[in-house]
């Protein structure tokens, strides 16, 4: 009998457990979580707009998307393929290429400093004949200058001839004459005084009045600061001569060219009075700073033979350039700037677009920018349209944080919803429909001043007063543009200067929705 009990109670213990784990409550909430979610859409354009019911944008008539949840949180976008040929994307495979550059420059001829020679006076003295008597004139070494007179070489000749005759004789004072004879020689060499005018002077046992100052080199005379008569004191300049059979070419390189420039680099230079003549040559030089204009000049050493290179001429330097190694690199399309960081949007497969921050290097002759970090080879980056893009996918999520504050079981219809203020949309674009804000269009009170409308607070520039929200007038006759971040009002219809789009008429009811 007890046997009985205990198998009646068992069962009836099973039968209460199966009836807990069906109830309805148990079952609506299985249901529930297997339940798929409710499909969205969205305008491609304006991500901002979100239905529950297909239909068309109220902003620019486009048909509204089916809206992929999860997007917006990462920062990525997905867009379906009518969208993405609308907006004109392009994508572009990263890889890697031999970079190479073409770095052109600004150059001019100058005289190559060390053929450059000054012509100085070491004593006091008089020019009594110029030899050379203008700029320009084609000297060569040992030629004659100028003469001067000068006591001191007057006495410094009768010094040298009383040591000369002295050491000729066979005794032993003319052992110590010949050290004062070197002494006096050597005085007069450091006067400039030829060997030949000594060798003269020796042979003729004579003091002339005058003495020459010679050429010290071949090449043209640049500088003149001497005239005939004029008396000059040890160390004035006479004259200043540049042997030009070399020449120098400088190229003012941009700061941001410097990476592609080195010593011993090839560069061609081209003249523009010698069409079709090239010459070729080498760096031998680059600054180690930077001119106020921020650019360093590279230096480059040709020979001038035929005298076509002359100081002061304009010249188009090119200099050839190739990095070693190949390095990864992107088109410099695909990559925007904002100033702190450099961002490229690279294609993952379905419509779906990833932002991604890189780090990029120098930009080849081929618009080739290197890729240090951020992307791997092969990676599709967007190379047209990437700034639609990168506008839609901040909007989205801005959206994508907006939505995740509410329940998104719910239903969001394009009539019940409420854009909220971002950084893209200023507070004065805001319009709700129902809570009936004001739009931010600001007009005068006097309605012979309606015709003056701006966004935003101010004074009347023909009576001074004080601008009234428009919703506080009875101001209506004047037309908006649909979106509203463009801020544009006027009082005749047309087009927006900004987007283009139609200008719609202003209802304070409708705000600028209608």
């Amino acid at each position: 009998m007890k046997k009985i009990i205990f198998t009646v109670i068992f069962i009836g213990a099973a039968l209460g457990a199966v009836y807990l784990l069906s109830a309805p409550g148990n079952t609506a909430a299985a249901e529930n979580t297997n339940a798929p979610v409710k499909q969205q859409y969205t305008c491609g354009m304006h991500p901002e707009i979100i239905s529950d019911e297909p239909g068309y944008c109220p902003i620019c008539g486009m048909k509204l998307t089916p809206k992929k949840d999860g997007a917006a949180s990462s920062g990525s976008v997905t867009i379906d393929p009518v969208t993405t040929q609308n907006m004109g994307l392009k994508t572009v495979p990263a890889g890697y290429h031999t970079l190479s550059r073409a770095v052109r420059a600004f150059g001019k001829v100058t005289y190559r400093e060390p053929n450059l020679y000054t012509v100085n006076l070491k004593i006091n003295g008089w020019v009594e004949k110029l030899y050379v008597d203008y700029k320009g004139e084609q000297v060569s070494k040992g030629q004659p200058l100028l003469e001067i007179y000068s006591p001191e070489l007057v006495a410094a000749q009768k010094e040298y001839l009383i040591a000369y005759k002295a050491s000729m004789n066979n005794t032993e004072a003319a052992g110590n004459m010949r050290s004062l004879l070197e002494a006096a020689r050597q005085r007069l060499l450091n006067w400039d005084i030829s060997n030949d005018q000594l060798e003269q002077l020796e042979e003729t046992g004579e003091v002339t009045r005058t003495m020459r100052i010679s050429s010290p080199a071949d090449g043209v005379v640049v500088v003149k600061k001497v005239s005939e008569g004029e008396n000059l004191k040890a160390g004035a300049e006479l004259y200043r001569v540049a042997d030009l059979s070399s020449v120098w070419v400088v190229a003012n390189v941009y700061e941001q060219d410097l990476p592609w420039v080195s010593l011993g680099q090839e560069a061609t230079v081209v003249l523009p009075h010698l069409p079709g003549e090239k010459f070729t040559a080498a760096v031998s030089y680059v600054s180690p700073y930077l001119d106020e204009n921020r650019q360093a000049e590279a230096r480059l050493e040709l020979n001038n033979p035929r005298a076509l290179l002359k100081p002061g001429m304009y010249a188009e330097v090119t200099l050839h350039s190739v990095l070693s190694g190949d390095r990864l690199a992107a088109p410099r399309t695909a990559v925007i700037h904002s100033g702190v960081r450099e961002l490229v949007y690279v294609a993952t497969g379905e419509g779906a677009y990833e932002p991604r921050l890189i780090t990029s290097g120098v930009v080849g002759e081929d618009d080739m920018v290197e890729v240090k970090s951020g992307l791997a080879a092969g990676e599709k980056v967007v190379v047209s349209g990437q700034f639609l893009l990168d506008s839609e996918s901040r909007l989205s999520e801005a959206i994508g944080m907006d939505m995740s504050q509410h329940d998104h079981g719910g239903t969001v219809s394009l009539s019940e919803k409420k854009v909220q203020p971002t950084e893209e949309m200023p507070p004065a674009a805001m319009t709700g429909h129902e809570e009936h804000e004001l739009s931010g269009i600001y007009t005068c009170p006097m309605p012979v001043h309606y015709h003056v409308l701006q966004y935003g607070e101010g004074t009347c520039p023909e009576c001074g007063m004080k601008l009234v929200p428009v919703e506080e007038t009875d101001n209506t006759g004047f037309y908006v543009c649909p979106m509203t971040e463009d801020r544009i009002v006027q009082k005749e219809p047309g087009r927006c200067s900004v987007c283009g789009m139609k200008l719609v008429k202003f209802e304070k009811d409708a705000g600028h929705d209608k």
